[in-house]
């Protein structure tokens, strides 16, 4: 198709020509600078901006922004998924400095949890299916919240001095236990769980006619509630100061008088708790429920935590929302090569800046 080759080359030749001008402006104004470091990552983040923006102009151009917008809104729910499992990802990383790769075997117990009991109510009760899925939503998360309740207390804790490596270590034992378990207690095979509506909502905007999935709107204002309860008690509770206090220093903020147990505690649960609502959503939106069915989640997850910076709960959340946004549009330049068309771009994102797009680098005093 000629107008995708020629939006691919406008990219190519405008990210080749921001790549020389970062060396230009960096040699000509940057090199005899004291804060040399500092002004080239503030460079580094407008030259990203202009890249981003440019890809997204020339796709535009390329598609028509109605079709681009309707692709976005049919992958809302992807989007809810991978906020939802990636805050739950960085809230463990900044409480117990550690990647949890248990967070997607988490999630699915929870997930598993949850179907079976929407299914044993429908199968035993003729109510409203909305009800029953609500039901099993909460009762998934508060499995999936008691489960990293107790992994923390009876597993992480006693591995308190043991490294960030070591952790993670544990947390891929975990995954073999989770992954063996599932099955026992579950049984093998996959179980399918009903979306809230298989309904759409149809909509204008002018003379182009837009549709989204109901299913998707309750994604979204799930999605929404979640976050912003979140993100207030991470700002104004006692709670939220004990883990901005953690993420900063165990040691200081025990010292403080901040209980640091109950901190890493809480964090490890809602963690599996936002990772439920996330495997949730994902078996309602028409995959099954299936022992390895939050892996490519999980893998996406770490993906927007390092492109956004573990250093920040907002920077993940744009670190997801652009991997949502390459993988929306990716299939239109080329389907056989999305995937490698996705993790090419982060690569180059994360190569121009490895402390991710909003991260710090941190100066240590001896």
């Amino acid at each position: 198709m000629p107008g995708i080759d020629i939006a691919i080359r406008q990219i190519l030749i405008v990210n080749a020509i921001l790549f020389l001008l970062f060396f230009i402006i960096d040699i000509a104004f940057f090199r005899k600078k004291i804060k040399r470091p500092v002004y080239r990552g503030r460079l580094i983040n407008v030259l990203i901006t202009i890249g981003i923006l440019t890809m997204f102009v020339a796709s535009i151009k390329v598609f028509t922004w109605p079709l681009l917008l309707q692709i976005f809104l049919l992958n809302t729910v992807d989007l809810s998924i991978l906020i939802l499992a990636t805050t739950g990802v960085v809230l463990i990383f900044k409480t117990s400095v550690t990647t949890n790769f248990a967070q997607g075997m988490m999630a699915t117990f929870g997930a598993f949890f949850a179907t079976t009991v929407v299914i044993r109510l429908m199968a035993k009760y003729s109510g409203s299916q909305t009800l029953y899925l609500f039901i099993g939503l909460f009762s998934g998360v508060l499995v999936s919240f008691l489960l990293g309740l107790i992994i923390d207390v009876g597993i992480i804790r006693r591995g308190r001095h043991v490294s960030s490596v070591g952790k993670q270590m544990i947390t891929m034992g975990l995954v073999m236990v989770l992954m063996g378990a599932i099955p026992v207690i579950f049984g093998s095979n996959p179980i399918a769980l009903p979306a809230f509506s298989i309904d759409v909502e149809i909509f204008n905007i002018g003379e182009h006619i837009l549709v989204i999935p109901i299913q998707n709107l309750y994604a979204i204002v799930i999605t929404l509630v979640v976050l912003v309860v979140l993100f207030t008690a991470l700002r104004f509770t006692k709670w939220g100061l004990g883990v901005r206090a953690t993420a900063s220093s165990e040691m200081v903020a025990s010292m403080m008088g901040v209980n640091t147990r109950v901190i890493t505690a809480m964090s490890w649960a809602i963690a599996g708790g936002l990772g439920a609502i996330a495997a949730f959503f994902y078996a309602s939106s028409g995959a099954q429920v299936q022992v390895a069915s939050m892996v490519g989640v999980q893998v996406n997850a770490f993906m927007a935590a390092v492109l956004g910076s573990f250093s920040s709960f907002g920077g993940p959340i744009v670190g997801a929302l652009l991997i949502n946004l390459f993988s929306s549009i990716a299939p239109f330049y080329d389907g056989t090569w999305q995937v490698v068309i996705v993790y090419g771009i982060i690569l180059l994102i994360v190569l121009a800046k490895p402390l991710g797009l909003f991260g710090k680098k941190t100066a240590k005093k001896v």
